[in-house]
């Protein structure tokens, strides 16, 4: 259990790198089981499924132990149900997600599904189509194409990468295979919502380790990223930080994600004889960003 708590820890952490946001509904990044809607700002547009019917539940997951399952109330709805929620409006950004369907022959999917929200008047970007017959598209107002036939009961992770400045062109990756390019749609100005939609008609879904990422900020950081070390580790009385880059802030996190200790910032030689044995994350914030590190105290 410490293990996994540490795993979860450090994914927590890395969410927070600048340009790329993580969510994986775990409780270590604020989330609590049962109904998603309400949580973290995610919503849902329905004529009539509950929304009891949007969990967060445990055990189902494709990475760490929590992700959100969609169920069917077995009510066909005409108009689709869309669980949401607004992201940044970036100039080039990529947003992925792991998902996996129930069943053939039931209802049909829009996941990873994107849209221009301007003040409630709605352009879609694209998304994939997974349809009831088992046919799968990527598909958007401006074209689509065929992908083949989707596997129930398979994890797929679908990754979108869109460019509003430059190329004007949204990507879709299945399995990080990109499998089609097409023109994003004139009207999609910045795509800000993102959405998982189906028709209710006996079958759901699940949602996990869902990643935003601004592109251009991630370039930036990829090209000011400092070499850093950490010296002794394992260690029981000192540590010190070497990094060629001005340190703001040392903050110690323990294997559950709770901050346990903040370091001054004008010295890279720390104390840690304080700290009670196990295993760490230092969070050093430089002037360049933030970086993460695993740290044994002995």
């Amino acid at each position: 259990m410490k293990k996994n708590l540490f795993l979860l820890a450090t994914a927590f952490l890395s969410s927070y790198i600048a340009g790329q946001q993580k969510i994986s509904f775990e409780t270590i990044e604020g989330y609590n089981l049962g109904t998603v809607v309400g949580q973290k700002e995610w919503t849902v547009k329905t004529d009539n499924v509950p929304n009891s019917s949007f969990k967060v539940v445990t055990g189902k997951a494709s990475d760490g132990n929590n992700s959100v399952e969609v169920t069917s109330t077995n009510d066909y709805t005409e108009n689709f149900t869309y669980l949401f929620k607004k992201i940044p409006e970036y100039n080039r950004f990529s947003v992925s997600a792991d998902v996996k369907l129930e069943k053939l022959d039931s209802s049909d999917y829009y996941l990873l599904s994107l849209y221009y929200n301007n003040n409630g008047n709605y352009s879609w970007a694209g998304g994939f189509n997974f349809m009831y017959s088992g046919k799968l598209y990527a598909d958007s107002d401006v074209n689509f194409k065929d992908l083949g036939s989707w596997i129930p009961g398979k994890w797929y992770n679908l990754r979108i990468e869109i460019d509003h400045v430059t190329e004007k062109n949204i990507k879709y990756y299945l399995d990080n295979q990109l499998v089609h390019t097409s023109a994003l749609g004139s009207k999609v100005v910045r795509a800000n919502d993102l959405n998982f939609e189906f028709d209710n008609d006996g079958s759901g879904f699940i949602v996990d380790n869902i990643i935003i990422a601004d592109m251009d900020q991630l370039a930036v950081a990829d090209l000011s990223k400092k070499q850093i070390n950490i010296f002794p580790n394992p260690a029981s009385d000192f540590i010190t930080i070497k990094i060629d880059d001005k340190i703001n802030a040392v903050k110690f996190y323990n294997a559950a994600g709770s901050l346990i200790k903040t370091a001054q910032a004008n010295s890279s030689k720390i104390d840690i004889s304080s700290l009670t044995k196990g295993n760490y994350i230092i969070s050093i914030e430089t002037e360049s960003g933030i970086e993460t590190k695993k740290f044994i105290k002995k």
